[in-house]
């Protein structure tokens, strides 16, 4: 990997097993780091270990809706696709007119404004939906929501989350439903990874990128049962207050 110790790529591995599906954006927190700690940037290597571990744990956790041969289960991978298209579409463009960076302000800005929309969608949300009603047009809609995910600091799974709720589907149905979107958005973070790799540019250390490995599987397995058991009994407000906070202290430190 890079310069990083074996204690930062521990806490690094935490940060994105937690960060990743849940509705508080992992790029922001992983940007953190850097930026105000001034660690070392973490190298594409430790991206595509994490990003593999995490895909590896949603694909286990969810192992026995995916083994089933069923018309949903086939109907659900279908809808999974429609919502990736649009944010597969953008990030080409963008990664075409050339780089972008995000600053600290920026992702302040992003973790309230985001916050606020994940509020106000979670209160008016009917919630009359199951994702069994998922229809394309749906799945379309969620996917343009998941472009804003984009701007770091806003977050992947917040901006599915908000789109589904805005729909009205139900919040356990959404939280669910953004983890399995997780799947073909992460597969596609790693074929990007994987494409701007080059073996001459960096070295890699087998004990580390185990490590970071079996740390972020671990932590992400049990983050999504966490996630989900929250979701379940007091919604999205403990994650909408984090991220107002988190917005604020950011602000405080620039």
């Amino acid at each position: 990997m890079t310069e990083l110790s074996l204690l930062q790529i521990i806490i690094l591995s935490i940060i994105q097993a937690i960060t990743e599906f849940l509705p508080i954006s992992s790029s922001a927190h992983l940007l953190l780091p850097s930026k105000v700690l001034g660690w070392p940037d973490q190298g594409i290597i430790f991206d595509i270990t994490v990003h593999f571990a995490t895909l590896m744990a949603v694909l286990i956790y969810f192992r026995d809706e995916f083994l089933r041969l069923s018309f949903y289960v086939s109907k659900t991978f279908l809808f999974l696709i429609i919502s990736t298209l649009p944010i597969v579409l953008i990030a080409l463009f963008v990664e075409g007119i050339g780089d972008y960076r995000w600053s600290l302000k920026s992702i302040a800005y992003a973790n309230i404004f985001f916050a606020l929309l994940l509020y106000v969608s979670e209160k008016t949300s009917q919630q009359k939906y199951s994702n069994s009603d998922m229809t394309a047009k749906h799945a379309i809609l969620i996917g343009l929501f998941q472009t804003f995910s984009l701007i770091s600091g806003a977050s992947r799974s917040g901006t599915a989350i908000t789109g589904s709720l805005f729909l009205g589907y139900r919040k356990s149905e959404a939280a669910k439903y953004s983890l399995m979107l997780s799947i073909p958005t992460i597969l596609g973070a790693l074929v990007f990874s994987f494409l701007e790799y080059n073996t001459l540019e960096e070295d890699i250390n087998i004990l580390t990128t185990f490590i970071a490995f079996l740390t972020t599987f671990t932590v992400s397995y049990l983050s999504i049962s966490l996630f989900l058991g929250l979701v379940q009994k007091l919604g999205y407000m403990p994650f909408i207050v984090y991220r107002l906070i988190l917005g604020i202290i950011l602000l405080w430190l620039i």
